[in-house]
Parts: C-alpha cells; structure tokens; sequence
C-alpha cells in the first residue's frame, strides 16, 4: 500500500469521525437548549364536569323549583328537544335498545328499567338499591349524566337549559303506560 493511498484512508475516517462528533456534538446542545422538565405526576388534569355548588354561587344560577317549571313543560317541546337523544334511544313502546336503553316508561320506573340492557355499573347499582326514576331524579340526571350517576355509561353532556328539562320529562312521562303525577 503507498503513503498517499494510506494518507486518503486517514483522510476519509477523519471526514467520518469528524461528521459523527458533530453529530453528537449538536444532540446533546440541543437536548440542553430544548429540555423540559417532568411533570410531578404524570397525565393531565381535567376540571371536574359539574363543579360543586357553593355558598358564594349566586342566586340566579339555581334552578327555579320543578313544579314551577313542570307547570309550563310543554309535551310538544319535550317532543322536539327529544330529536337530541334519538340518536341513542327510542322511545315508543315497542321500541329496541340502541346505544342507550329504550325509554318507553322510564319516568316512574326502575333505574335500569330494561332487562336486556348493559347498563354502567353505576346505574346497575341503583337498580339492586331498588331505585326508581322519579320525575326529581330523572330531571337532574339529564342535567348532568356523569354528576349524578359517576360512572355511567351516558356520555351525553345533558341539558344546561331547565325549562328543556322540564318539557323532556313532561315528554317522556306521556311515553308510558302508567305515567306518573308530576310535581305541582
């Protein structure tokens, strides 16, 4: 082998070693320039979905009693507000389970009322405590699904609106063979 085939071998592994150095070089630069600190625990935290009342919550944002706001439900609203939930319930008699239960004869009857549904554990579990969906119960439950039943399955928001909640539940109280006497 000759001296300057020898002197364009060295010239070539410097060239490699020189590039790979550099490489390294600007890796741990920029981790330094870029490095962020580890959260204390791991994941995110999500506000809570129906914060808990407080004293100094006004006035104004309780709801007025429900048998001032069942007074003036309207079936035919409740109708119109039910085109919300048709996307996972039916509500005729003879109607099938969809990705939530059929509510014919809901208000008034048993949490968990069809047998061959898969309830949530949550609501399963007012169904063994032998609960019933009272128009009080029923009301709060589409305001907040999550608050009042941690657990279920129901990823529906709910209604903000109360008077919605009042003409839903005059509704679905019509969709019954027994409905029951709503406050007055």
């Amino acid at each position: 082998m000759s001296s300057s085939s020898s002197f364009e071998l060295n010239k070539i592994a410097g060239a490699v070693l020189g590039t790979l150095m550099l490489t390294l070089g600007l890796g741990i630069v920029s981790e330094e320039i870029f490095k962020q600190e580890k959260p204390e625990k791991a994941g995110y935290e999500l506000a809570d979905a129906a914060p808990a009342a407080t004293a100094e919550a006004p006035a104004a944002s309780q709801d007025p009693p429900l048998a001032e706001l069942v007074a003036k439900a309207s079936v035919e609203k409740g109708a119109a507000i039910f085109k919300k939930c048709a996307a996972c319930h039916t509500d005729d008699q003879s109607g099938k389970n969809g990705v939530g239960p059929n509510l014919f004869g809901v208000i008034g009857g048993p949490k968990g009322h069809k047998t061959d549904f898969a309830y949530s554990d949550a609501i399963k579990a007012l169904h063994d405590k032998g609960e019933t969906w009272t128009a009080d119960d029923f009301y709060h439950f589409i305001k907040s699904p999550q608050a009042f039943a941690k657990g279920t399955k129901m990823s529906f928001a709910g209604l903000p609106k109360p008077q919605d909640r009042a003409d839903i539940l005059a509704y679905l109280n019509s969709k019954s063979e027994k409905p029951i006497d709503l406050p007055k």
